[in-house]
């Protein structure tokens, strides 16, 4: 048993990296991602520097979170790197270049992020990097995504939970 597993189920996004205007591109799964700062549009998510996107990451000062429900695309990307296979082609992902960062964003998405990287912070074999969010879009009500129940939860290795559509509110 891994100490984390404490903090699981968590959300667990696909972040994108690189540059599509050079056609650099990769995407890997991530659930060690949080909000850190609500004022200055700041978030956060630890990466591996053995990661292919670590280094696009490191080279472009960039990225994107994209929120997508097919699990499937979740762990492919996440099991395998981009500097051995073309993910885009292996595994037919289809995306758009941001609107105000040169970054891929999965059209698929049910909420998506583009980040401009603002510090990184090394922690042996990992890096914490910091982005400022440029540009968000996605369906959204008064309590985040309104099709929340489609946003997949990762409980560890292959498994993965998706929250009910049942929503309760506190008495407080």
């Amino acid at each position: 048993m891994k100490f984390y597993y404490v903090l699981h189920p968590r959300p667990v996004v696909i972040i994108g990296s690189g540059s599509v205007n050079k056609n650099e591109i990769n995407f890997f799964a991530c659930s060690w991602i949080t909000p850190v700062d609500d004022d200055n549009k700041i978030i956060g998510f630890s990466c591996w520097k053995g990661n292919y996107s670590y280094k696009l990451i490191k080279k472009y000062q960039q990225f994107s979170v994209n929120v997508v429900e097919d699990i499937n695309l979740i762990w492919k990307v996440g099991t395998s790197t981009g500097e051995k296979i073309d993910k885009v082609k292996e595994f037919g992902i289809e995306y758009f270049v941001g609107k105000k960062l040169d970054i891929p964003i999965i059209k698929k998405s049910l909420a998506y992020m583009e980040c401009k990287v603002v510090k990184e912070v090394e922690f042996g074999e990992t890096s914490f990097f910091f982005g400022k969010v440029e540009n968000w879009e996605g369906n959204f009500d008064n309590y985040g995504i309104k099709e929340f129940w489609k946003y997949p939860l990762h409980k560890a290795g292959k498994a993965f939970v998706f929250p009910s559509k049942e929503i309760k509110f506190s008495l407080g």
